[in-house]
């Protein structure tokens, strides 16, 4: 706090780094956008890898209680930031959810609506069809967020058969 502030600029310049763990912060954010370039969600299995980087281990860790700094201010700028990217990073929702939802959506060309998918139709190494299914079947055990996303991508609820008189 006592260094000029011009000199503090010139040291940054040449990359002098103030704090190692920014500095790695900073270099798992860049896998992290280039992880969602790659499958438009940053819900990544914890196995996950990209430019050399364990991006799922990260991303679990960030998820943690305290796993963005314990300090607020860095806490909240980090999760701003994982948020400019991917607005659910961090869902209500199990994150599984979250990587079938990707993966049905980015298998959606702009513009379009979910019609029939088969189970087994893989994308990203998901069923995504057997996985729609399922979301339909259990329509009503999902969030409204959940359901609120599967809408905008045109999957319906199943349609209540009707009563049969006695």
């Amino acid at each position: 706090g006592t260094m000029l502030p011009g000199r503090a600029e010139d040291l940054e310049a040449l990359g002098v780094v103030w704090d190692p763990a920014d500095a790695a912060w900073e270099e798992n954010l860049g896998a992290a956008k280039a992880y969602f370039a790659a499958y438009g969600t940053l819900a990544a299995p914890v196995t996950a890898m990209i430019m050399d980087r364990p991006i799922g281990q990260w991303l679990a860790n960030a998820r943690k209680k305290n796993g963005l700094g314990k300090e607020q201010v860095r806490a909240a700028r980090r999760a701003a930031a994982l948020a400019a990217i991917d607005p659910d990073w961090n869902p209500d929702w199990p994150v599984g959810w979250q990587r079938h939802y990707a993966a049905l959506k980015g298998a959606v060309a702009p513009g379009s609506v979910v019609g029939h998918v088969e189970p087994g139709a893989m994308v990203n190494g998901l069923d995504v069809g057997g996985w729609l299914v399922a979301q339909r079947d259990g329509w009503e055990r999902l969030a409204v967020g959940q359901r609120e996303r599967l809408v905008q991508l045109g999957v319906r609820p199943p349609e209540k058969p009707a009563a049969v008189p006695a």
